[in-house]
């Protein structure tokens, strides 16, 4: 058995609209601790981690821990029919996952528990980021946005004294570039970074702005880059994207 009510519904909403993009369906995990998801999306490019805390939840009645499979793109239809005021609740039963939105009126939608057939992700644990970078996730959402109009993949360089992002085609390029201490906190740094990203994946990943002002960046050489969105205490959704390997 498992029910919950969360009367500030944006940040499930926000969190599933991002994740939404990459991956359509999924498995989700009910703990004690709050529901959790750990999945790539059908290339294995990416991969998705996220975290919502049960003390997000204005009640949180959970018995064993659980997984179930759910479509999320159905999820977040429901989700987005919700107004401003309206309170979430979730009922896990007799496999549905029932939604009821109520404030005055009282709406209710059932999701089926689905067989999700998936990759299996690589495991989070045994990558090892050689620099970790936080920089406002407005300006890093801009960076991706410029380049952009410029081709399809972006190289990330960091170093001690700044943090670049730049595209470039035959005839174009763009280049963002921030400062250490200025738009810049280096958390961690080790050799030079160098390291070339899709931009279709990053533009969806950026999404997730709207849950934090800034976004942590883990990065090395031709390796994989992390992104961290968190809401201490409450949130934490990363990703988790391969590199393009330079010809």
């Amino acid at each position: 058995m498992f029910e919950a009510r969360l009367d500030d519904i944006s940040i499930l909403r926000d969190s599933i609209a991002t994740i939404a993009d990459i991956i359509d369906e999924t498995e989700l995990r009910i703990k004690e601790k709050g529901i959790e998801m750990v999945a790539s999306d059908r290339a294995v490019v990416a991969v998705v981690d996220f975290m919502l805390s049960r003390s997000v939840f204005n009640e949180y009645k959970f018995e064993a821990e659980q997984k179930i499979g759910i479509n999320l793109i159905n999820l977040l239809q429901i989700l987005k029919r919700a107004k401003s005021d309206d309170k979430l609740l979730i009922k896990l039963e007799q496999n549905k996952l029932y939604l009821t939105l109520q404030n005055g009126s009282k709406r209710v939608f059932s999701l089926p528990i689905i067989d999700v057939s998936k990759e299996e992700p690589p495991p989070l644990e045994s990558l090892n980021f050689t620099s970790q970078i936080k920089i406002n996730s407005e300006i890093l959402s801009s960076g991706i946005e410029d380049a952009e109009l410029v081709g399809d993949s972006i190289v990330f360089t960091v170093n001690k004294s700044n943090f670049i992002m730049k595209a470039e085609s035959d005839s174009t390029s763009s280049l963002l570039e921030l400062s250490a201490g200025s738009g810049m906190k280096i958390l961690e740094m080790g050799e030079p970074v160098r390291a070339r990203y899709s931009l279709d994946y990053l533009k969806k990943m950026i999404k997730a702005r709207k849950l934090s002002e800034e976004t942590k960046l883990m990065m090395g050489t031709d390796y994989p880059l992390r992104l961290q969105f968190e809401i201490p205490g409450k949130l934490n959704l990363g990703f988790v994207l391969a590199p393009r390997v330079d010809e």
